[in-house]
């Protein structure tokens, strides 16, 4: 009984109701290839998130992806964690669920965009607005609670590249 009151008082404390959604790209990791810089595997990002310190312990399980959905450039989805489990993605806004795409977006560090996919995919997009919907009307979470990780957090997450305006005209 004891070990049971332990988890259940644990994920009870990392448990979340969404109300909001926050976007983010990747960007890189560090490395020397372009594929140690931006690999297109979900066990590559959750081991860098697990060493980075973003585990979460909730209802039996660890996980360390800190977003709750990941969106590959070929459009693919993976869960990072679920839904009610608290985020480690946006200081002071891990109870909105946190979508990142896997990219690079921002011009900042990168002009020519050679690094890292410099830009969202047509597929990429298609899947965010699909899946944006989904859980706002799951959720009930309005247009003005769907923010880049730029709008709360001092970073240019997810990119200037990231198609922003265009992303909210179709989500509407």
């Amino acid at each position: 009984m004891g070990s049971f009151l332990i988890v259940w008082a644990l994920s009870q404390s990392n448990t979340i109701s969404p109300n909001g959604i926050v976007i983010h790209h990747t960007s890189v990791m560090p490395g020397t290839s372009a594929m140690e810089k931006l690999p297109l595997d979900r066990d590559s990002w959750d081991e860098f998130h697990r060493r980075r310190g973003f585990s979460v312990f909730y209802w039996g399980h660890i996980y360390h992806i800190g977003y709750h959905y990941m969106i590959f450039p070929d459009g693919r989805v993976e869960r990072g964690r679920p839904e009610h489990c608290v985020g480690a993605h946006a200081k002071g806004f891990n109870s909105y669920l946190g979508v990142v795409l896997v990219g690079d977006f921002s011009t900042k560090d990168k002009p020519a965009g050679d690094e890292a996919l410099a830009a969202p995919t047509t597929e990429q997009m298609h899947t965010l607005v699909v899946l944006c919907r989904h859980l706002r009307d799951r959720y009930n979470i309005p247009l003005g609670r769907v923010v880049r990780h730029s709008d709360i957090g001092r970073t240019e997450c997810p990119g200037n590249r990231f198609p922003y305006d265009e992303f909210l005209r179709q989500l509407q």
